[in-house]
């Protein structure tokens, strides 16, 4: 008996030794995973895409738009975040009426006095002892609320320069943002101010080139590349959390640590074709990233996980940056180059005192290069009305609806589908009544 037990006893410690090899083999295996992407200088680790500021200038933006934002906070704690969902060109009327608003939101304000101190500083990025960088966002989508919000009053009153000048604090702010969710909300927000600037007030050729230097501020770059590492950095970050609560799963996750670890390099490799996709032009990049997520949610389908499978390999369900993702980043810069195209046609009708022909005609001399439309991977249509014209993208059905454009002023049409008609752009009155 006694030799049996010494039996026993040598084979568990033997299987304890060698869970514990298997646990340190995987668990290395990750570490040089991740250290692999470090040595190649992209994020591991969420933070580490927000930049911070080197200069006393820069500093003092960072703080300024802190305080902005937290004051702004404050008062959309207070009311409901009401800002946020006022649009003045709201079909129906808003939720107040036009002089409640302009009572209630005053141009001085402590939010927007601050905003507008950090407005012509150098920034580049906070003080992340400050102002933690992983959750500041959500407070800067108040201060952009508020902001755009000013600057719509303005357009209603038709004070044209006015509301031009407010949009220079809204245009410059997006380079506040850094995650695609918080940047394509911020950038909607701004193009439904453009609409309402454009329908109501022709500001002057000197206010609409300020606001073009302000949207420099607002790079024309692809987002979808550093928007695919920013995911991965989250995805590394989020990776020793549970997925299953409780704490019988917890207990479980620990005791199966091993395979938790082979399935969270399973999943970061599962990004590798992320990155493919996000080097591809934009209408190959749709097409890899619907089929890539259709097989994947086709195999979850025919799967059903499982409490003990999904203890064993807690990332087996994980979908990495898909197509719903990549709509966001689309999002962001289909709204910038929008903004560009209306604003330099804005300027050639000044400058020529009749409509572009095209958009050809704008250029060189109003823009660099014709706008690609990331939805379609062509230019974005431009289209003359016998009122007005429009200038729009194809958005998420990818496919040109004719200038139907969901959404009015500055708020976007709730629970349309992905397949309704839904062009995104500005449609422009060729004269204000």
């Amino acid at each position: 008996m006694k030799r049996l037990r010494r039996s026993v006893l040598v084979l568990l410690l033997l299987a304890a030794g060698g869970y514990l090899i298997f646990d340190r083999i995987e668990a290395h295996g990750l570490a040089s995973d991740i250290a692999a992407i470090a040595a190649r200088g992209e994020p591991v680790r969420y933070e580490d895409a927000f930049p911070h500021p080197t200069t006393p200038e820069q500093r003092d933006a960072g703080t300024l738009y802190q305080q902005a934002a937290e004051a702004a906070e404050e008062r959309a704690l207070s009311d409901n975040r009401l800002a946020g969902r006022l649009d003045v060109d709201k079909p129906g009327g808003t939720e107040l009426p036009l002089d409640d608003i302009v009572a209630n939101y005053r141009n001085d304000a402590p939010a927007l006095q601050l905003l507008d101190r950090a407005t012509p500083l150098d920034f580049h990025g906070f003080d992340p002892d400050a102002f933690d960088p992983t959750h500041y966002e959500y407070v800067m989508q108040s201060l952009g609320s508020v902001a755009c919000l000013r600057a719509d009053l303005a357009s209603a009153r038709g004070d044209g320069e006015a509301a031009a000048a407010a949009l220079v604090p809204c245009l410059r702010l997006q380079r506040t943002f850094v995650s695609s969710l918080d940047r394509s909300l911020q950038a909607t927000r701004i193009v439904g101010s453009v609409r309402i600037l454009l329908r109501h007030t022709r500001p002057s050729a000197g206010a609409l080139d300020a606001m073009q230097r302000a949207l420099d501020t607002w790079p024309d770059d692809d987002p979808t590349p550093r928007d695919v590492l920013l995911d991965r950095a989250h995805f590394i970050d989020a990776s020793d959390q549970a997925f299953v609560p409780g704490l019988a799963a917890a207990i479980g996750r620990m005791a199966l640590h091993p395979f938790v670890l082979r399935s969270a390099r399973r999943a970061l490799a599962s990004y590798r074709p992320a990155m493919v996709m996000a080097r591809q032009p934009w209408p190959e990049r749709w097409l890899v990233a619907d089929e890539t997520e259709r097989a994947l949610l086709e195999s979850l389908k025919r799967r059903e996980h499982s409490r003990a499978e999904v203890l064993f390999d807690p990332f087996s369900f994980f979908v990495p940056f898909g197509t719903s993702r990549l709509r966001l980043s689309a999002t962001d810069l289909a709204a910038r180059r929008l903004i560009a195209t209306v604003i330099a046609v804005e300027r050639y009708r000044r400058a020529r005192g009749h409509m572009p022909s095209s958009l050809d005609a704008l250029v060189p001399a109003f823009l660099p290069r014709l706008p690609e439309d990331p939805f379609s991977g062509k230019p974005l249509l431009y289209k003359q009305e016998l009122q007005a014209y429009v200038i729009y993208s194809v958005d998420t059905n990818r496919r040109d609806d004719g200038g139907v454009l969901y959404g009015f002023g500055a708020a976007q049409e709730k629970h349309v589908g992905p397949q309704s008609p839904r062009d995104f752009g500005v449609r422009v009155p060729l004269s204000i009544p």
